[in-house]
């Protein structure tokens, strides 16, 4: 079969945003050996909407390592509109110690 006259369609492609929103995620490891060693960890992360029709993520972590060759360390992730990351990691060479932290805060617009 074939059709020769196709003037009567028309496109119908549109393309809408139909939903929106933020991720954060938050990581945090610690590993120490030897006698004595200790290690802690400790992550949050929160999502909420806003009242103009975005949302906020925010997340946190720490991780301590103390021992014998301690490691330790925090990763964070956002995806947003707009996304704010930080992570730090601090030696204590006189307390064989390491402290990581991190931050992350991820904003949808409406």
């Amino acid at each position: 079969m074939m059709i020769n006259n196709l003037n009567y369609l028309e496109s119908i492609l549109d393309i809408y945003a139909i939903s929106g929103g933020v991720f954060v995620g938050v990581i945090a490891n610690a590993i120490a050996t030897g006698d004595p060693s200790a290690t802690l960890t400790r992550t949050t992360a929160t999502v909420r909407p806003l009242g103009n029709g975005g949302s906020i993520g925010k997340g946190r972590g720490i991780a301590i390592a103390s021992g014998d060759n301690p490691l330790a360390g925090v990763d964070v992730y956002g995806s947003g509109d707009k996304v704010i990351e930080k992570t730090k990691v601090h030696y204590f060479e006189n307390k064989d110690m390491v402290v990581a932290r991190g931050f992350v805060i991820a904003i949808d617009k409406p």
